[in-house]
Order: C-alpha cells, then sequence, then structure tokens
C-alpha cells in the first residue's frame, strides 16, 4: 500500500503528463501557407517562394531545408507553442548543420530554418 507522500507523488506525474499530452494535440491539425527563401540563391536553395502544408501530429513533425537531398529537422510542439532542433548531414563531403526554430501561436506557425548556404521562413495558418 503507498503512503500519502508516494500517491501524491504518482497523482503529481499524472498531472504533468497529461497537461504536456493536452498541450502538444493543442497544436496539432493541417496548416497551410507559405515558405519563402530569405538567403541563398535559387540555383542552389530552389524556389523564392514556394506553397507548403504541413501535418503536425502528436505535437510532432517536420521542416524540409533541402528538399531535392531529404535533409530536414523533426520538431517536437513544447506546451509553450514553441519548437526548435537541429540536424546534421554531408555536403560535399563535409559535415554541415541545419537549424530550425519557431513558435505556434494561435492560428499561426511561424518558423525559420538556416544552414550554411540558405535559409528559409514558413508563415502557415492553421485550418
Amino acid at each position: 500500500m503507498m503512503n500519502r507522500g508516494a500517491r501524491v507523488a504518482a497523482l503529481a506525474v499524472g498531472m504533468i503528463w497529461s497537461t504536456i499530452a493536452l498541450a502538444a494535440n493543442n497544436y496539432d491539425g493541417t496548416y497551410v501557407g507559405q515558405v519563402t527563401l530569405t538567403r541563398g540563391d535559387q540555383s542552389i536553395c530552389g524556389k523564392s517562394s514556394l506553397p507548403v502544408t504541413k501535418q503536425v501530429v502528436n505535437g510532432h513533425f517536420d521542416l524540409v531545408y533541402d528538399p531535392a537531398h531529404h535533409v530536414g529537422v523533426n520538431l517536437e510542439v513544447q506546451p509553450d507553442g514553441s519548437f526548435s532542433g537541429d540536424q546534421a548531414y554531408m555536403y560535399n563531403s563535409q559535415r554541415q548543420q541545419v537549424r530550425a526554430s519557431g513558435r505556434i501561436g494561435g492560428n499561426v506557425l511561424q518558423a525559420h530554418i538556416e544552414g550554411a548556404g540558405c535559409s528559409r521562413d514558413y508563415n502557415l495558418t492553421k485550418q
């Protein structure tokens, strides 16, 4: 039989996990908008502006940095709506790093992703 302190601790842990799960699910959905090239040459980085749709599922989604080489960052939305992450990749036999960060507030997902040669901004609205 658990003592009172152990029961209170178990209840607190359960409430924390429930809060985290609810926060993640509040951001789940389909976001649609534009991704815009903010640094880099189109011949290397791709089109300057593209329509994009992103799915946030259980608080997780990805942002693409280099679609031609399948380079992107897997992200997890925090309870406050923020997210950030990075991913290493190889380009011309050199190790590179791509970083992404942003926030979901209300129905808007805004993000920035950048690497050595290019950067892009995402501005998406929840459908």
